[in-house]
Parts: C-alpha cells; structure tokens; sequence
C-alpha cells in the first residue's frame, strides 16, 4: 500500500509571511490525528514526500513545511530575508495559522538543529520529538563536513575533487564556491554545482553512485546550504549553546553509525556539555545520515510510532 493510501493528502496552501516569501505547507493523514510538522534539513532540501514512510500509524495530522526558498516555497532559493530566526518564527506562524495548539516535531540533519532550537524558545508547543543525523554547527561541525581534516581523511579521493584547489580555510573555500556558483559561464556554475553536491551525496549516501544529473531542487540545496555555511548558520551554535539545557519535550535523537555528515560523537559532546540531564543520542548500528537509508529509516519510523502512542495517552 503507498504512503499517499495510508495519509492522504488533506490539503495544500502557500503561506504569506513576509519579507516577500511564501511557504508551502502540505496536510496529509487524519485532520483528527496527533499533530506531526516534518523539518526537513539541508537548509533548502525541501519535502519529496518520501517522508510519509516514516509514519506507519494511520491516526497522524502530518504538516509538511517547505522552509524559506526550499522546494515548492516562493520565490524559489530566496536568499534574502532567508535566516535562522527567520525560519523559527516560520514555524510558529505555521502553528497559528494551522491553530494546532501544541504538535510533535520530526526532522532530520539541519531540520534536527531547528526543531530543536524551536522546542527550546517555545517549549509549551511541544509536545515530543523524534530526531536524527542532528548537525551540530560549532566550528567543529564545520570543520568536520567541509575541512581537510574531518569526513575528508574518509573519503580523501572525493575531496580532493571537492576542493582540487586546496582552499587554504573554510572562509576562502566558500568564497570560491560563491563565486563559482554566480560565475558568468554556465558551464563553470554547472561544474560547482556538481564539486558541492557529489562531495554531499559522498557523505549523506556513499553506497550510492556519485555522478547524479543536477535537478532544480538540487541547484537550490547547493545554493541555500553556501548561503548558511557562508553566514556561519547566523548564529545557530550560540543560541543552541544557551538554550540546549531548557530543553523539556520527550526527545529521541538517533544517530547513524556511519553517518558521515553529521558524526554521533559530535552531538554526544554537544548534548553531554550542554543538553539536559540524561539526554544522548542513541546509536544506530549501521545507520547512515539519509532517511532513506533501511537501518536509518526502520530506527526513525520505530520511534515515530513510539511517540505517536505516548502522544495519545497524554
């Protein structure tokens, strides 16, 4: 049975919030059911709709928000007015709108560091959450995902085709990348393209072949993530640092074994140094970064259902 059988879609709307964007917000499941907004990550991935595999159970209201310039959003990969407290206040004019009074939260990678974030500054609207494969964006997550001294010592070939020219710091190796991605030619904006988005697919799937044609969505992906990298996520680790400790929702983070994007240990050491008392991320073995990985995905879709039943005995 397809997932569109088991949640089908309610209803679609474009959200105006200002600064010139609107959101695109997809309903699927049971107007009735326990409210659940997917984060997606990236920043600017957007929602495909293979999400709704990680919902098994039928009595679910799931909402789909496609973040600032990502997916069906307008205008399309809008970097302007495009900001980290921006997309927080996304969500909760998403929740009015939607006059959900308190709701779950599911995401992923980036969506993971902002529906954390949003489950901190306002925690009377969560209910419990279910994350994975959470970035952590200090210096060292960084380093970790875009320097020659992280997931770079893994996958060192695909480096080197990553950064051939051997950027001295992070700073010099996304200015390239800006550069080359509004370069004049279409065949350099192309060949970047392709350098950002190989080195990701490397990480985030490495059991899948490299060379993928470059999509829309993709070319918005790539943009959006240089457009946060480049701005440092506008802040994200220190107000994460100052907030991770008043975190109060029933959390499950889950971290791939093998996920090079975003590494367990990193988030232990966040989470151990600042989270709240008896929090840690659980280990998945042999778990990658992408949902759509089968350890990764089985592990999600388990604890979704467990939330979803502990949501319904409140």
């Amino acid at each position: 049975m397809s997932s569109l059988a088991v949640h089908p879609l309610i209803r679609q709307d474009w959200l105006d919030v200002g600064d010139g964007h609107r959101l695109f917000l997809a309903q699927y499941g049971d107007p009735q059911g326990v409210p659940v907004l997917y984060l997606h990550g990236g920043p600017g991935d957007g929602c495909s709709g293979d999400e709704l595999t990680l919902f098994t159970d039928k009595d679910v209201h799931i909402y789909m928000l496609d973040q600032r310039g990502a997916g069906r959003s307008r205008p399309c990969c809008m970097l302007t007015n495009n900001d980290l407290l921006s997309l927080l206040q996304d969500i909760e004019r998403v929740r009015r709108w939607s006059e959900v009074e308190r709701w779950c939260l599911l995401g992923g990678s980036f969506g993971a560091t902002l529906g954390y974030l949003y489950s901190c500054i306002y925690p009377a609207r969560v209910l419990s959450q279910v994350y994975w494969g959470m970035f952590i964006p200090s210096a060292a997550g960084m380093r970790w995902l875009y320097g020659d001294r992280g997931a770079a010592q893994l996958f060192p070939e695909a480096y080197q085709c990553f950064n051939p020219q051997g950027a001295p710091d992070l700073a010099a190796l996304f200015e390239q990348f800006e550069q080359g991605f509004n370069h004049a030619k279409a065949d350099v904006r192309e060949e970047f393209l392709q350098r950002w988005l190989n080195w990701e697919l490397t990480l985030a799937q490495p059991q899948r072949p490299v060379e993928q044609p470059i999509f829309e969505p993709s070319r918005v992906l790539a943009r959006l993530e240089l457009h946060y990298a480049r701005h440092h996520y506008f802040g994200a680790y220190p107000l994460l640092k100052k907030v991770a400790g008043e975190l109060q929702a029933p959390t499950v983070i889950l971290q791939g074994e093998q996920d090079w994007v975003c590494p367990a240990q990193l988030v232990d050491d966040f989470l151990t140094q600042y989270g709240p008392a008896k929090l840690a991320c659980r280990l998945v073995t042999l778990g990658g970064h992408s949902f759509t990985q089968e350890d990764m995905g089985e592990a999600i879709a388990q604890a979704v259902r467990q939330m979803v039943r502990y949501v319904k005995c409140l």
